[in-house]
C-alpha cells in the first residue's frame, strides 16, 4: 500500500476554457517529426494556453535499452544494493547512487565502475545520518540532506566535503527531497503550516536557498483540485496514527522544474500549469484523453488492503468515507528531468499478474491481502515549455529516477526483488524540446 505522499493537496479550482487558438498542423512543431497528435496553442493573454488531443499508438511509443546495468544479488559491496530511494546522473554519463540499508552514497563512472564513496555515515564535517534527499548543482557541486544533523552537506565535483548550510525545518524525515535549479538555486520540501488536527493536512512547500546556503525565501506548493478523503486510524491510547493514500482518488501533485518554478495539476482531469519561470508567461497545458476504469478486481483488493492495514493499529476501523472512485485519475506523478522535460506518469488499465510471478505468501503473513494486478508505467513526455514530445513505456519491474538527453536512469529489480541502477538509452530518441539555457553550465559537459 502506498503511504500518503508529501505532495497530495490542493483546493477546487474552475478551469478555464480556450480562446482563439492557433493549430499547428497535423502535428507539433516541438516533437520534430511527424507525430499523431494536434497541438493548439493561444499565446495572446496572460497565459499561454496549449489543448493537445490525438491519441498516441503502439508503434509510436518510445521504449528502453538497457546501456549499463550496476547490481549483483552476490557481488562486491560497492555494487550490491539492498534498497535504493534516490539516484542522481552524474555529468559523465555515470550515476550517483544512495543506498539506505548501507547508508552509503556511491559514483559510479559510465561504463559502471565504482569511483568513490561521497561522505559517510555519522555526525561529523561531512558525514550525514538521515538522508532526506541528494542533487547535483548544474556547477557541478553535489548536495546532501543530512536530516539528522538538520543541515545540507556541500562537496566538491571530486567528491571532497566542503561546507554545510543549515536548514531550519528538521522535523520530517523522507527521500528525494532536494533540488536544484539552472540559475543556482536549492530548493528543500518542508512542513510551512501544520494542522494540529489532521496530521496529513497543513501548508507544504519549499525553502529556497541561493548558491551559497543562504535561504531567500519559503513557498508554498502549487494546489489544485479537492482533497482526498482522510484514511486515518488512531491507536487506543492516542499516540500512534496510521494513513493511507485513498485509491484512485485524484490528488494534487507537483514538481520543482530546473527551469525554475513549478509543474503542478490536480492529477484530473489531465491539465499541468508550468508556473514560476522567471521571465515567462505561465502555461496551461490540457490533454484530452479517455478515462481509464477501476476494475472490480481492483477496488476489492485496494479496500482489503487499506482496511487490513488500518485494522492492525485500530481494530475497530470501518470504511465510512466516500467510495473508491469508478475512474482512476488521469495522471499520477510528475517527474522533471535534468533537461527540464516533464514526465507524467498515466493512469494505465489493470492487467492479471501471472501465478508465477505474483509474490510469495511468508510464514505469520498469510492475512495480508494481495494484489493480482498490475498496471503497465507509461510516461508523457512534455519539453519545458509545454509541448508534447513523446510517451516513454518503461520495461516490468523499473522505476524512473531521472533522464538527461537520450539516458534514463532507473531501477530494476529482479524475481527475488534484488536491485539494479540501470542507464537506460531511448529507442527512438525523444527530442530534448524548446528549453531555456542554463544560467549557469555544467562542468565537464551534460551526459
Amino acid at each position: 500500500m502506498r503511504p500518503i505522499a508529501p505532495l497530495t493537496f490542493g483546493f477546487a479550482l474552475a478551469l478555464v476554457l480556450f480562446g482563439t487558438a492557433t493549430a499547428c498542423g497535423g502535428g507539433d512543431a516541438a516533437s520534430g517529426g511527424d507525430v499523431p497528435w494536434v497541438t493548439q496553442v493561444d499565446s495572446t493573454g496572460d497565459t499561454v494556453r496549449i489543448r493537445i488531443t490525438g491519441e498516441i499508438p503502439a508503434a509510436k511509443v518510445h521504449t528502453l535499452v538497457s546501456a549499463m546495468e550496476i547490481g549483483a544479488e552476490d557481488g562486491t559491496e560497492e555494487e550490491t544494493f539492498g534498497w535504493i530511494p534516490t539516484m542522481v546522473p552524474a555529468a559523465d554519463g555515470g550515476v550517483y547512487v544512495y543506498d539506505d540499508q548501507a547508508s552509503a552514497i556511491r559514483q559510479f563512472d559510465s561504463s559502471g565502475t565504482f569511483v568513490r564513496n561521497i561522505g559517510r555515515k555519522g555526525g561529523g564535517p561531512g558525514e550525514f545520518g538521515q538522508v532526506n534527499g541528494l542533487t547535483r548543482m548544474y556547477d557541478g557541486r553535489f548536495l546532501v540532506w543530512d536530516a539528522t544533523g538538520g543541515r545540507i552537506n556541500v562537496y566538491s565535483d571530486t567528491g571532497a566535503f566542503e561546507t554545510i548550510w543549515r536548514v531550519p525545518f528538521t522535523s520530517h524525515f523522507g527521500q528525494n527531497m532536494l533540488w536544484t535549479d539552472r540559475a543556482g538555486r536549492t530548493y528543500s520540501w518542508a512542513i510551512l503550516e501544520r494542522d494540529s488536527v489532521d496530521f496529513t493536512k497543513g501548508v507544504r512547500g519549499v525553502i529556497v536557498y541561493d548558491s551559497a546556503g543562504t535561504v531567500l525565501d519559503s513557498v508554498p506548493w502549487p494546489k489544485w483540485g479537492e482533497d482526498p478523503p482522510s484514511l486515518i486510524a488512531r491507536s487506543a491510547d492516542g499516540r500512534s496514527a496510521s494513513a493511507y493514500s485513498f485509491p484512485f482518488w485524484p490528488t494534487s501533485v507537483a514538481a520543482v522544474s530546473p527551469m525554475g518554478g513549478f509543474v503542478s495539476g490536480p492529477g484530473d482531469p489531465y491539465v499541468l500549469y508550468f508556473t514560476g519561470r522567471a521571465g515567462a508567461k505561465p502555461v496551461r497545458v490540457e490533454r484530452v484523453t479517455a478515462p481509464v476504469p477501476v476494475s472490480a478486481t481492483e477496488r476489492s483488493e485496494e479496500r482489503a488492503m487499506v482496511e487490513f492495514g488500518l485494522r492492525r493499529l485500530d481494530p475497530k476501523w470501518t470504511w465510512t468515507v466516500a467510495d473508491i472512485p469508478a475512474n482512476k485519475p488521469a495522471y499520477e506523478t510528475i517527474k522533471i528531468d535534468r533537461d527540464g522535460r516533464v514526465w507524467v506518469e498515466l493512469s494505465t488499465p489493470a492487467e492479471p499478474i501471472p501465478e508465477a510471478e505474483r509474490a510469495p505468501v511468508r510464514e505469520g503473513d498469510e492475512a495480508r491481502p494481495r494484489r493480482s494486478t498490475r498496471t503497465p508505467t507509461v510516461y508523457d513526455v512534455f519539453s519545458a515549455d509545454g509541448r508534447l514530445l513523446g510517451r516513454v513505456a518503461l520495461p516490468r519491474r523499473v522505476t524512473l529516477y531521472d533522464a538527461a538527453g537520450d539516458a534514463v536512469y532507473a531501477v530494476r529489480r529482479d524475481s527475488s526483488d534484488v536491485e539494479y541502477v540501470v542507464r537506460y538509452r531511448l529507442e527512438p530518441s525523444l527530442p530534448r524540446g524548446p528549453a531555456r539555457r542554463p544560467a549557469i553550465p555544467e562542468r565537464g559537459g551534460g551526459p
